[in-house]
């Protein structure tokens, strides 16, 4: 059987996708890769996704026949349509009950001012730019050619904040509507509890603090109710989902090995792989959506927690290549309380010699590592200062999302306090 983990409203989907996967007995495949087979089936009426998904589960059973199959649902409010009690919506969660023999639900619950106040928050940085680093703040490019990295040394980092890169001040009147509309629907969580409940048969409700207050309970929870047992506790206590580990997501980059670089390399006896031909690996969706040119041998890299790299592959798979020398980085590693890592792209890196690697590592701790701190530095300040709120703001948007919201908590209230989940 299967489980399914729904993001009921900002409730750290990422925490919960990545310490499942690290259960040896629990088989997660990506959240992006579920989004898929959900945007295809509800939006695009496409249901093959679907049928690929299943194939994807019996294969894995198969190879770990012991093992539970988890879901986490992680673009359920976005993707799903309204009113949540469409057929539409209905016949979905059916066909997926009944092709991945979804059993049981686990149905976290977060207060629903601070569900407005971390969607507002979301939307916003949304205005600002996603965490982006501004091109050409210090020197930032999310495209390196390796000569070019060359003339860096020279250059002085200049930037000590935002202005010229982002507006001085973003808030809930610049939203757009499509943002404002999200923003009230994310109150209807009595109505997204009654879709699932009229499909499956178990629907665990809990709510969220428990998640910070003991986070051990809750998986262990989880795994006495799916069936898997709770044994890689390393990572249950580590930041991942705050503002230091949007800014690494958001801030990989590639490093692009042009003539000069290869002539260079060729003078220092570095062996050149795939000399004069085609890179092994580069997926179409990567020459398409990042308008990669498949003759140009470029690397993408990308900063994160050690343990996270091997596990996470919503944005595709990395292999840790290196950590971040003792001296740099220093802001992110307090941020986060751990060391960094270096990911290299799987479809990248296996086209280079590991002295070629090597070079390329050494390009990031002279020049790209500092460019990253003294950046992250300057917006991790804007973003708390500037954009996100730290009180719910009050005012005409808030009074709507109240007005629908007290409806659904009022039903929703007495499930929770029913609820023997812990």
């Amino acid at each position: 059987m299967s489980f399914m983990v729904v993001n009921t409203g900002r409730v750290a989907s990422q925490y919960f996708y990545i310490n499942l996967k690290l259960q040896p007995d629990v088989i997660m495949p990506s959240r992006y890769q579920f989004d898929h087979v959900v945007k295809s089936f509800i939006k695009r009426r496409y249901k093959k996704p679907l049928t690929d998904f299943k194939r994807f589960r019996k294969k894995q059973l198969q190879q770990n026949p012991n093992s539970a199959f988890g879901i986490v649902f992680h673009s359920a409010r976005r993707n799903l349509i309204y009113p949540l009690s469409s057929e539409r919506n209905v016949d979905f969660l059916k066909a997926c009950r009944d092709a991945l023999e979804l059993d049981t639900i686990f149905f976290p619950i977060r207060e629903p001012h601070a569900v407005f106040r971390s969607e507002l928050n979301r939307q916003l940085a949304r205005g600002a730019g996603d965490w982006v680093f501004p091109i050409g703040m210090n020197g930032w490019r999310k495209k390196w050619n390796l000569s070019d990295c060359d003339t860096l040394k020279n250059q002085p980092l200049m930037n000590n904040d935002f202005l010229g890169f982002l507006p001085e001040n973003i808030d809930e009147t610049d939203l757009k509507e499509p943002s404002k509309n999200f923003l009230l629907e994310t109150a209807k969580i009595f109505s997204l509890y009654e879709l699932f409940s009229n499909v499956f048969s178990t629907v665990k409700v809990f709510d969220y603090k428990y998640l910070f207050q003991s986070p051990e309970s809750v998986l262990t929870a989880m795994g006495d109710a799916a069936g898997f047992s709770l044994s890689d506790l390393s990572l249950i206590k580590t930041r991942l989902n705050g503002l230091a580990n949007r800014f690494m997501l958001y801030n990989s980059f590639t490093l692009v090995v042009d003539k000069q670089t290869e002539t260079n390399w060729k003078e220092k006896g570095i062996p050149i792989g795939n000399e004069n031909s085609i890179p092994q690996k580069i997926s179409l969706k990567r020459i398409i959506k990042e308008k990669q040119n498949p003759f140009i041998r470029s690397c993408k890299f990308k900063f994160e927690i050690p343990e996270v790299i091997p596990v996470c592959e919503d944005w595709g798979k990395y292999e840790r290549v290196a950590l971040v020398q003792d001296e740099q980085l220093p802001s992110l590693k307090n941020s986060l309380g751990t060391e960094i890592a270096i990911g290299g792209h799987k479809d990248d890196i296996g086209n280079f010699y590991r002295e070629e690697l090597d070079e390329m590592v050494n390009i990031i701790h002279q020049e790209i590592c500092p460019r990253f701190e003294i950046n992250f530095k300057i917006l991790i300040d804007y973003y708390k200062k500037n954009v996100y709120y730290n009180e719910v703001p009050q005012g005409q948007l808030y009074d709507q999302f109240q007005r629908i919201s007290e409806k659904e908590f009022q039903k929703m209230n007495p499930i929770l306090t029913a609820s023997d989940f812990l």
